[in-house]
């Protein structure tokens, strides 16, 4: 994200917010479906919420920093106002906000977002973005006046995302007396900033209920009066609630959303389902022939990546993808147009020109139509790794599979549980596997490429990669990785992202096979001021579930 002029960004922000507050209506609960509370609403601890053990409606009472918008970098100020990099990026001073109480009525102070950072250093299992890891290198926290100061023992930039972002603030005069708040389910009254309330929550009903802060900070929201959550046991029946008019939202990925969905009411159905991430053919760099690039590009220009997004999501993800897994909404920024060329190449669809590829590198086909390699062995056959049950992926796979046997490689597709396929996967026992390739989004490119491709993260064959699961690595793509963390120069960092791109392209360490796309459903007949693609401004239950507080600060009754 941006560095420079972040306090005027932040004002325009909150100006155009306050002029749409003139023009609308107040009142009204919203009926939200989603993740059931059957085994989420006893536990409420915000901390938990990047787990998957707590409460998605913790969003609602605790509030971070700022919310940084993870599709185009856009922020708007909460419990900060401003943040700066200093000392040759070495301190982090975000200014915190003042006249803030808590809904027990206590005053909010930088006192208690310097302990909400101590309290996740003190208990690791807290720490869930690896803030206070040894590979971030920050050292202290501290409240000066009304700021408080992030020191780093190097620079390290792009932390500043899961600082402001992904950190929800706790009150230190109740935290404090919590004997281990790692196990501590935050059930009753919990006490937060945000423009909610939780009064009510029911298990057996797999309902819960939020109602309006009436002294939040922010004066004039929300606009509704509160939130009603409404847990289900399927998509289906979630799907059939919507279709009802029984809930006003849900996050569900429907088939063919168009005809199911939104020519049902034209007028009223929204979906907003916006590019944040990538799905990719992942390959194994440690074993042959995968480890060449001329080879993994031949693959590449093998697979019909128009027809996989038809097959798999209707169309719906788009067309337009880059092999440098940078997403449409991030391109006017971080994309170096200079290599687009190159781009539409790989994404064409040309299993002649694989051929030719393959044959360039020693890889012809034998009599029964099978590629013999440069050492005259045939092939073997090949596994397509995919989740159970994940219907996208494995109708991805059958194409692939039906593709790569016509230029001469035989593949199997292998379904694992969940659990099984992140083994396989981190353990690099795979051949090739389909897979979200941005194990973290961010503002920027910058987030997929540390984790896909950064040397701490990687391992040899048969011990757990943390994210590198491709075991690919490349000293240009590492100093670049460094280069964009020592700085908080965009055009610095820019560039940074401009080298990476172009090995990307030279070397194909993975296919990029469709958009990935979130899956959030609206109705605007009682509530309008839902995101949408053409006004992003919260990615609400897509990907992380944490911008859903932007959207129940915007919406209002029709």
């Amino acid at each position: 994200m941006k560095k420079v002029g972040i306090l005027v960004v932040v004002s325009m922000l909150i100006l155009g917010m306050f002029i749409f507050a003139d023009n609308v209506k107040y009142g009204g609960v919203v009926n939200l479906g989603g993740s059931a509370p059957t085994y989420m609403a006893a536990n409420f601890n915000p901390f938990l919420l990047f787990s998957g053990a707590a409460d998605p409606g913790t969003v609602f009472v605790y509030e971070p920093l700022m919310y940084v918008n993870p599709l185009n970098g856009a922020v708007t100020p909460l419990l900060g106002t401003a943040y700066q990099w200093k000392d040759n990026n070495l301190k982090m001073v975000v200014t915190i906000r003042k006249g803030v109480k808590w809904n027990d009525g206590v005053p909010f102070t930088p006192e208690d977002v310097v302990f909400t950072f101590n309290l996740i250093k003190k208990y690791p299992a807290l720490d869930a973005n690896g803030i206070w890891s040894d590979i971030s290198g920050l050292q202290s926290v501290e409240a000066s006046g009304d700021d408080v100061v992030f020191t780093f023992s190097k620079p390290d930039t792009p932390m500043d995302y899961y600082i402001l972002r992904n950190t929800r603030i706790v009150p230190e005069h109740v935290w404090s007396t919590v004997e281990d708040p790692t196990t501590y389910i935050n059930a009753d009254n919990p006490v937060g900033t945000g423009p909610f309330l939780r009064t009510n929550y029911s298990v057996s009903n797999n309902t819960e209920y939020f109602s309006k802060n009436p002294n939040y900070w922010w004066q004039g929201r929300p606009y509704i009066d509160g939130i009603r959550m409404i847990g289900n046991v399927s998509n289906e029946a979630a799907f059939l609630q919507m279709l009802k008019g029984e809930t006003d939202e849900n996050d569900i990925a429907i088939a063919d959303p168009m005809r199911t969905w939104i020519n049902k009411d034209p007028q009223n159905n929204l979906m907003f389902w916006p590019t944040y991430s990538s799905n990719i053919l992942l390959m194994n760099d440690a074993k042959t022939p995968f480890n060449n690039a001329t080879f993994r590009k031949a693959l590449s220009l093998a697979i019909d990546k128009k027809l996989l997004e038809d097959r798999a999501y209707w169309g719906t993800g788009g067309y337009d993808i880059s092999q440098t897994q940078i997403i449409p909404a991030q391109r006017s920024e971080w994309y170096d147009t200079n290599l687009a060329s190159e781009d539409a190449y790989l994404n064409s669809y040309n299993p002649t020109e694989a051929q030719k590829l393959l044959e360039s590198v020693g890889y012809k086909k034998n009599s029964a139509g099978v590629l013999v390699g440069p050492d005259g062995k045939t092939l073997p056959t090949f596994n397509i790794l995919v989740g159970t049950g994940w219907t996208d992926f494995i109708t991805m796979a059958q194409n692939i599979s039906q593709e790569l046997k016509s230029i001469g490689i035989n593949t199997t597709i292998v379904q694992q549980s969940y659990s099984t396929y992140m083994t396989l996967l981190m353990t690099g026992n795979f051949d090739m596997v389909i897979l979200n390739g941005t194990p973290q989004i961010g503002p920027n490119p910058f987030n997929a490429y540390y984790s896909e491709f950064y040397p701490g993260f990687s391992a040899p064959l048969g011990q757990s990669a943390i994210s590198d699961y491709s075991r690919y690595t490349n000293s240009d793509i590492t100093k670049a990785l460094n280069d964009f963390m020592a700085s908080s120069d965009p055009s610095v960092q820019r560039q940074a992202m401009y080298t990476i791109e172009k090995v990307l392209l030279d070397d194909l360490p993975m296919i990029v096979l469709t958009n990935r796309t979130g899956f959030d459903l609206y109705s605007q007949k009682t509530f309008v001021g839902w995101p949408t693609i053409e006004n992003p401004y919260s990615n609400g239950w897509n990907t992380d579930g944490i911008d859903m507080e932007l959207v129940v600060l915007n919406i209002h009754l029709k």
